[in-house]
């Protein structure tokens, strides 16, 4: 099992379609779906339960996503506590937004934000409302709640005189 072969899964697990999550990690839909075949091959089982219609994760899929997440943000984390005791700390910023903002004035904002701090890496999870806020409650991300992305956007989108 490989950290890719996880972010593959989580992935379609959070997007719910093998395209779009294909999009998402930037490799090719069928690529992708030889990854989560295989990682199905070694867990013995499906995780996904495919229709022609639509994709819904099984029970194995529900119980290997959440492990899933904890362990992708414990990478995450360790290495960038890494990089802080080696000195060059990552600073980052986790946005949590709706579709049609990121079509909206998500772009203009992530703009702005590059401009102004180059050294910042962006995170983006983007849903319907509902998706969001199961996606802050689940403990995905541990250091972001709903008032810290809206105080984020806040601050940095609003103009300056």
């Amino acid at each position: 099992m490989e950290l890719r072969q996880l972010s593959y899964f989580k992935a379609v697990a959070e997007e719910l379609h093998f395209g779009r999550a294909a999009a998402r990690v930037r490799i090719a839909q069928p690529a992708l779906s030889n990854h989560v075949m295989a990682l199905e091959r070694e867990l013995g089982g499906a995780l996904f339960i495919r229709s022609t219609r639509r994709v819904e994760l099984t029970r194995a899929g529900e119980t290997f996503y959440d492990r899933c997440v904890r362990i992708l943000s414990e990478v995450d984390l360790t290495t960038e506590l890494t990089r802080a005791a080696g000195g060059s700390r990552m600073r980052q910023i986790k946005i949590g937004t709706v579709h049609p903002a990121t079509i909206g004035m998500l772009p203009t904002f992530l703009a702005k934000i590059a401009r102004k701090f180059p050294d910042v890496k962006i995170h983006i999870a983007s849903g319907n409302t509902g998706e969001i806020i199961r996606i802050l409650e689940s403990g995905q991300d541990p250091t972001a709640s709903r008032d810290d992305i809206v105080d984020i956007a806040r601050s940095l989108a609003r103009p300056r005189r």
